[in-house]
Order: structure tokens, then C-alpha cells, then sequence
């Protein structure tokens, strides 16, 4: 018998590689077309909807993803420079030069946060080429770090928008695909048919051999994402160990 399993619980990128594998197995063995072809056919069309669905999903998680970077990198720009202007208020601070300097820096480059998002990385690429002899000065007045963080949320930023970049390349998404969410609801029911099917052949003891390798190979592949789920919902559901600094020093 091919073992129950509670794919639902399992992630669009899981699910899918799971159905795939799945695929791959009942493609080996020719008694499931034999038996389940309309089924088995079925299954390799949605699957083809599915990657469709879940590179569209990727997409829209990497443009949200990328959308996050871009504003963090604004706020970190204007962190930087109010943490100047800040200091720039009073010319008797101890740091006002130093500042100043700095500022005369910034103020030159221009604001990267008012230009498209490419122009912005190139502005902000070059800022911190231009602060980089200054760094001195912004480890006296404790901006060094602040100067560090907003290009890093830059560096960032180029890295999300390029594999955003890679992933609209690498395959054409249709410009209304199905959700993942939906074409699941397509593959679960033939997936548990398709099964369902197989054990109940196993029942006959002239079949049970005949498919004692591909139940097998199915649930080697079952225990596998289940372990995977096992170990998930062991990660939510242990408590955090709290240390007694008292008791550890008894």
C-alpha cells in the first residue's frame, strides 16, 4: 500500500517537486498508464499549468521582496543624511566639521531617492565610493556604521533586482496564470485517485508484485517529505531553552 500523506501541508515549491517526483516514479512503471492514463495525462498537463503558477508566485515574491529593499535603502539614505543635518544644527558640536565635510560629499552626489530604481543604485554605488576617503571622519562622529548599513541595504537591492531579472528571462509567464493555489486543487484529487487506484490493485494477489516496486520508490518519497513536515512542525512547536544566569553560576 502506498502510505497516506498530508500533502496539503506542504509548500508551493515543495508541492510541486513532490508532484514531480511523483510523476517520475508513475512514468517508470507502465501499469499506471495502463491503468490510470487519463488520469496519468492529466497529471502531466497541470503539472505543466503548475510550473507556470509557481513561477509566477516566485515572481510576485520577488517583486514584493524587491519593492521591501528599495524603500529600506530610501529610509537608510535618509537616516544617513538627517543623522548629519542633525549634528549640522548646532556649529558649536565637536563634530560639526567633520560633518560638514561629509555632507559637502552628499549633497554633490545628489539625492539617490528621488531617481528610478536603476539610476538609484548607480547614484548610491557611487556615494559610497566618494565617502570611502572619508571614513575617518564618519568614525569620529559615529556614522560609519549608518554609512555601512545604507550600502549594504544598496548591495542589497542590486542583488534582489538581478534575480528578479534572471527569474522573467529564464521562463515567459503568461500574463494571467493560474495560482498555485487553484491548479493544487487540480493535481490533489487525480494524484489521490491515481493512488487510490494502486491499492486497491495491491488487494489482488496476482497485482501485488507487479507493483511492489513503485510502492516502494513512493513511499521512500513520502517518508522523505515527511520527515521534512516532522521536522517543521518540530521547530514550531519546541520551546525556546531559557539560561538561569543564577543557576549557571551555582
Amino acid at each position: 500500500m502506498i502510505d497516506n500523506f498530508s500533502i496539503r501541508d506542504l509548500r508551493s515549491a515543495e508541492y510541486f517537486q513532490f508532484m514531480v517526483s511523483v510523476h517520475d516514479i508513475f512514468s517508470k512503471h507502465s501499469i499506471v498508464r495502463e491503468n490510470s492514463g487519463f488520469l496519468f495525462d492529466s497529471m502531466s498537463e497541470n503539472l505543466k499549468i503548475a510550473e507556470g503558477a509557481l513561477t509566477a508566485e516566485r515572481r510576485n515574491e520577488k517583486v514584493r521582496e524587491k519593492n521591501d529593499a528599495d524603500r529600506y535603502r530610501d529610509r537608510m539614505h535618509s537616516k544617513f543624511f538627517n543623522y548629519l543635518k542633525f549634528i549640522l544644527y548646532d556649529e558649536r558640536d565637536s563634530r560639526f566639521d567633520d560633518a560638514q565635510a561629509i555632507m559637502r560629499v552628499v549633497k554633490e552626489v545628489g539625492n539617490p531617492t528621488r531617481l528610478p530604481e536603476n539610476a538609484q543604485s548607480a547614484m548610491m554605488t557611487a556615494l559610497g565610493a566618494r565617502l570611502e576617503p572619508l571614513r575617518s571622519q564618519m568614525e569620529a562622529i559615529d556614522a560609519q556604521q549608518i554609512a555601512d548599513e545604507m550600502m549594504e541595504a544598496n548591495r542589497l537591492f542590486i542583488t534582489i533586482e538581478r534575480e528578479l531579472r534572471e527569474l522573467l528571462a529564464a521562463q515567459k509567464i503568461s500574463e494571467t496564470p493560474a495560482s498555485m493555489s487553484a491548479i493544487r486543487k487540480q493535481i490533489d484529487p487525480t494524484y489521490r485517485a491515481i493512488v487510490a487506484g494502486i491499492n486497491a490493485y495491491t488487494k489482488t494477489p496476482s497485482k501485488k508484485e507487479e507493483y511492489a516496486e513503485l510502492i516502494s520508490e513512493m513511499n521512500v518519497l513520502i517518508a522523505r517529505y515527511g520527515a521534512l513536515l516532522a521536522a517543521r512542525k518540530r521547530e514550531k512547536t519546541e520551546p525556546e531553552t531559557v539560561v538561569c544566569e543564577k543557576c549557571s553560576q551555582e
